[in-house]
């Protein structure tokens, strides 16, 4: 009897589900499912949050995982973020592990040329990592059948948008199958199109959303309607929110600045302890502990969340570290004691959290020149998180404005349209890395291949061609070749090993140029002078690196300082338009590699702790580049003192610690008691009896 092919297909959907650990479908799901999603072809999902893309992924990737034909090939699944590629790979691990597939996360090192993809089934990776192995590795593409690109709108970011379209392209064109996941977008189809794929747009929401606005009143658009006082508004609606389900309800708060987020979270705690049970007082009691533990030495930031998340609420900003961002998490998602979050609006998409309401406070944000609306696509992404599936049965979406803006807010976030996303790939600065890592790479051996590459992205696809890019292109190559990235022979484009390795430790040309500028002026010269160290003075250089961006902000009061201070310290010193800003990031880092304390760096220098610690990382992957390229060119000096640098930074010790702080256990504290005792060495170290090292340190190590 031949094989009812809907009866197969019907089968093996019923088979994966049920393998998944799920009993079925959303309408959603089920519409990509019977629109191909798990045919031989690339499909894009346009949907709204929080509406099961998730288990789409996980059926195509087990579909492909089970297809006898993959041939050993791997999936990568793409997302914009390391808060993000956490949480995927905690989801994809807990479902396909016990199916017997390996899950891997890949999010750092840029210039690791380690093949990860060959240890998993899944690798779970940023779009800067995937694009950075493919640079290193670019035969790596013929290993992977399938990538699942997350957030596929953020195309339109102008800081994200450009990676993730070229690696989608160098994707397409190594024939790899696609799966796109987006949120609702108008433009879905031109998607769909640039990869010659098959697609499914659904409205589906599992929990139904409510809209509203919170001025003098709170009317939502269901009919119900709340009078606010004006000073006690965000208190009342915070109330009726945590109100939701006999009390078992959640929100989330956006605000525009960190400062905000934690104002906002310190004046709203009085009114959230309240509702707390003793159950819960007693979980957030806990909670609040481990956050205040979180960094070895408590800093007033540290304090106030502690406070405030004894209390069941939370700030949260990229000023947050990451230890404290799980405490965050296991208090909002697991034990549900922390019953409200304040977040900033930039980092919505990097919070996966579904909440009874979503409260927008802030619909506005600094452009650079004014305060300038949110797009309405980024609004609606962050209402969407509204409604708990199996908590609630309705969730709440309120935008807070005065009475004058109210018919702005409604005629733009709920009756006007959402925004198209676009291509970013004509920004210059994406452009000079994009074309000189796909000449370094192999990619493209010539300007014909190089045209070709860019006539296949989806900036192709919006314009009809790449050719407002051509001339961009031609210059950009000129400017490569003036600066020996680049030399063209018998109309062949090949990188030098200089421009090879730039590509490689994912810098800007611009940065690659002015680092060896900088090489090549000190090879024989040695750093330092007679007022500064070799170490400030490279704190100094690398803080002149586009990627050191964005710098601390200086204030006028610390203006007339700084510069007396700047011109006696350093001798060769050029005016530059950002010179004030980039010596103060110098110093903040000097003060971490000197040893002064955590608490101190915060407050001398008004600093939240994933801020300085994100600084000191991105300075310590800088100094290892700076290293790397004055290695290639022979200046040996510039190394070495790169190398040390590079350390010092990553510990915060001063050089006579690198050696202690190697050995595991041992940090920036325990180093400098260590040496204070009469230990200078890892040799002298593991001499010591355990109760030798008890008596130094006060811990078993």
């Amino acid at each position: 009897m031949p094989i009812n092919p809907v009866q197969e297909r019907q089968e093996q959907v019923a088979s994966l589900v049920q393998k998944l650990g799920y009993n079925s479908l959303n309408p959603m799901q089920q519409a990509a499912v019977e629109g191909g999603l798990l045919e031989d072809q690339n499909f894009v999902v346009s949907s709204p949050t929080a509406s099961g893309k998730t288990l789409v992924a996980l059926m195509k990737t087990l579909s492909y995982l089970q297809n006898p034909s993959r041939e050993g090939k791997k999936v990568v699944y793409v997302v914009p973020l390391r808060a993000l590629a956490k949480e995927k790979f905690d989801q994809f691990e807990a479902k396909l592990t016990p199916l017997g597939y390996s899950i891997g996360l890949s999010t750092g090192d840029l210039d690791s040329q380690a093949d990860t993809l060959a240890l998993h089934d899944v690798l779970i990776v940023t779009s800067e990592k995937i694009n950075s192995i493919l640079i290193h590795s670019p035969a790596l593409v013929e290993k992977i059948g399938l990538a699942v690109i997350d957030e596929v709108h953020l195309l339109d970011d102008e800081e994200r948008g450009s990676t993730l379209e070229v690696v989608i392209t160098k994707l397409l064109l190594g024939a790899v199958r696609l799966l796109l996941l987006s949120a609702t977008i108008p433009n879905f189809d031109e998607l769909t199109k640039w990869i010659n794929g098959a697609s499914v747009k659904s409205t589906y929401r599992p929990v139904k959303l409510r809209k509203g606005v919170a001025a003098s009143a709170l009317v939502l658009d269901d009919g119900v309607s709340r009078e606010l006082g004006e000073k006690t508004k965000l208190a009342q609606v915070v109330s009726m929110a945590l109100s939701e389900n006999s009390g078992a309800g959640q929100a989330i708060i956006f605000v525009s600045t960190r400062r905000s987020a934690e104002s906002v979270a310190r004046e709203l705690t009085p009114v959230v302890s309240k509702l707390l049970t003793v159950g819960q007082k007693q979980l957030c009691s806990d909670l609040s502990n481990k956050a205040l533990k979180a960094l070895s030495t408590p800093t007033v930031q540290c304090k106030n969340l502690s406070a405030c998340v004894n209390g069941g609420i939370a700030f949260h900003h990229a000023g947050i570290e990451e230890k404290q961002r799980t405490i965050i998490e296991d208090g909002f998602k697991h034990s549900r004691c922390i019953k409200l979050i304040v977040a900033t609006t930039t980092l919505a998409m990097g919070i996966d959290y579904p909440a009874s309401w979503v409260i927008i406070r802030d619909y506005k944000r600094f452009s650079g020149d004014f305060m300038a609306p949110l797009p309405n696509l980024e609004i609606q992404q962050m209402l969407g998180r509204a409604g708990r599936p199996s908590y609630d049965k309705i969730g709440t979406g309120v935008i807070v404005c005065s009475d004058s803006s109210v018919r702005e807010v409604q005629e733009k976030y709920f009756l006007g349209p959402l925004e198209n996303i676009y291509s970013k790939l004509s920004n210059e600065t994406a452009l000079r890395f994009h074309c000189l890592a796909l000449v370094a790479s192999g990619y493209c051996n010539s300007f014909k291949s190089i045209y070709s590459f860019f006539g296949n992205t989806f900036f192709a696809r919006q314009y009809g061609d790449a050719e407002k890019l051509f001339g961009k292109i031609d210059s950009i190559i000129m400017q490569l070749k003036e600066w020996d990235f680049v030399r063209e022979k018998s109309d062949k484009l090949l990188a030098t090993p200089v421009g090879k390795r730039v590509a490689q430790l994912y810098l800007d040309p611009l940065t690659g140029r002015q680092f060896v500028e900088f090489i090549e002026k000190h090879s024989k010269k040695p750093l330092g002078g007679k007022n500064t160290s070799a170490a400030f003075q490279l704190l100094f250089e690398l803080s002149k690196a586009l990627e050191s961006r964005p710098l601390p902000t200086v204030n006028r009061k610390e203006e007339k300082d700084l510069w007396e201070e700047l011109y006696s310290l350093m001798d060769d010193f050029a005016d530059e338009p950002h010179a004030l800003e980039q010596f103060k990031n110098a110093k903040i880092a000097n003060a971490w590699a000197n040893e002064e304390t955590e608490e101190k760096i915060l407050e001398g220098f008004n600093l939240p702790p994933g801020i300085l610690h994100a600084r000191m990382r991105n300075l310590e992957w800088l100094s290892y580049s700076l290293g790397e390229l004055a290695y290639l060119l022979g200046a040996t000096g510039v190394k070495q003192e790169c190398r040390k640098l590079e350390k010092r930074v990553k510990y915060g010790v001063k050089e006579e610690l690198l050696d202690l702080v190697s050995i595991r256990g041992i940090g920036r504290v325990r180093a400098r008691k260590l040496f204070s005792s009469g230990i200078a060495s890892s040799e002298q170290f593991n001499a010591l009896s355990k109760d030798e090292v008890k008596k130094i340190l006060g811990v078993a190590v």
